[in-house]
């Protein structure tokens, strides 16, 4: 056996290469997510590889206050997030009014303050989250193999499964992080989702088939799914965040897929964070200004050109900035919840208390293209 301060710079090292491959890698920390669970090994003993790592091993790397700044806990009390006074159905993708929780978030943020010692998710659950569909309520066979998968083995019908009306879902994992929020609201509202989406396939790689991700050919699968299911909507969704200095590409890429879509209805990605939830949290002394970032000077630019291009031609667009944001700033915390579990990817908790806001915008939007 390997003696502990081996082991512990084996896992530093682990740990330096996970945060290089968030820089370049779609699904942050992919590899790397067996380490965000042992940093809150303080919370109980866990297993890493072949070894049993004690309750406070991890001390020797992070502060011995972790655990009490990684408290999240089941016992938070989490309210029902509500629509900003007077605008339950923000129309613009830049300049809605944030809703309550978010404008609440960002005074403390201003002031200070600790992250909330109470908050969901766990550490254990933050980590498991993303990894093979969990947290995503879609079951792994409903969407194509990562990453060399093409289709799906079965195509799913959640939220209203009897339901005539159906909803599809379409994109790259951007548009599997709503799929919590759109299932409850499917639920909600009386229709089936069917998730169409693919992971790694951003809206730049659609036009070809790469190394190990057959983007193109999971492309025209889609397509032929969406015309065969007649859906009264398909819901459009991919990381845009890469675009933010380039936001030609970004509609170049949206246009294609949403003139061939059946009544494309875009989601606007949100903005997301610059640090590891797992990591900012659970620092010591972490406060909500610590965890959380600005918005990118860019996201403004590139959601007014997407506004225009949607409403040039007659697509709907759902914003989402007034779920995150607030006078600039972006917490990571809100509502006593996590909205990332990585630096772009929503957490479930936070996606399902997005669904009854995220229902107040496709109500009058199926409404619209139902007549």
């Amino acid at each position: 056996m390997l003696p502990v301060p081996t082991k512990l710079l084996t896992l530093a090292g682990a740990f330096m290469l996970s945060v290089f491959t968030d820089r370049f890698y779609e699904n942050a920390l992919r590899f790397a997510r067996w380490l965000r669970g042992w940093r809150t090994a303080a919370l109980a003993p866990i297993a890493v590889g072949a070894y049993t790592v004690a309750v406070l091993v991890p001390i020797g790397l992070f502060d011995s206050s972790l655990a009490a700044q990684a408290s999240v806990s089941r016992t938070a009390q989490v309210v029902a997030l509500a629509p900003a006074r007077g605008q339950p159905a923000p129309t613009k993708l830049v300049g809605s009014t944030p809703i309550p929780a978010v404008a609440a978030a960002v005074k403390l943020t201003d002031r200070g303050a600790q992250v909330p010692s109470a908050i969901v998710p766990s550490m254990s659950e933050l980590a498991r989250e993303g990894h093979n569909g969990y947290g995503s309520g879609v079951p792994a066979d409903c969407v194509p193999t990562f990453p060399s998968g093409v289709s799906a083995k079965r195509l799913c019908r959640l939220g209203d499964p009897a339901s005539t009306r159906v909803v599809a879902v379409l994109g790259d994992s951007h548009a599997g992080m709503w799929m919590p929020a759109l299932i409850a609201a499917g639920r909600a509202q009386h229709f089936a989702v069917v998730p169409l989406n693919k992971s790694s396939c951003l809206v730049r790689r659609i036009t070809a088939n790469g190394p190990g991700r057959p983007c193109l050919s999971w492309f025209r699968w889609a397509l032929a799914q969406d015309r065969a299911l007649h859906p009264a909507a398909t819901i459009v969704a991919f990381m845009l965040t890469q675009f933010e200095n380039q936001p030609a590409l970004a509609l170049s890429g949206l246009k294609t897929v949403l003139s061939q879509v059946t009544h494309g209805v875009l989601m606007a990605d949100p903005p997301g964070q610059d640090k590891q939830p797992a990591v900012c949290i659970t620092k010591h002394g972490a406060t909500m200004r610590d965890c959380s970032t600005r918005v990118p000077k860019g996201y403004a630019t590139l959601m007014n050109a997407l506004a225009h291009m949607t409403t040039r031609n007659g697509h709907p667009a759902i914003p989402t900035m007034q779920w995150f944001c607030a006078d600039g700033i972006c917490p990571m915390v809100i509502n006593k919840t996590i909205t990332t579990r990585d630096t772009g990817h929503l957490t479930f908790e936070y996606s399902t208390e997005l669904a009854p806001l995220l229902g107040l915008e496709l109500k009058p939007i199926l409404a619209e293209l139902g007549r």
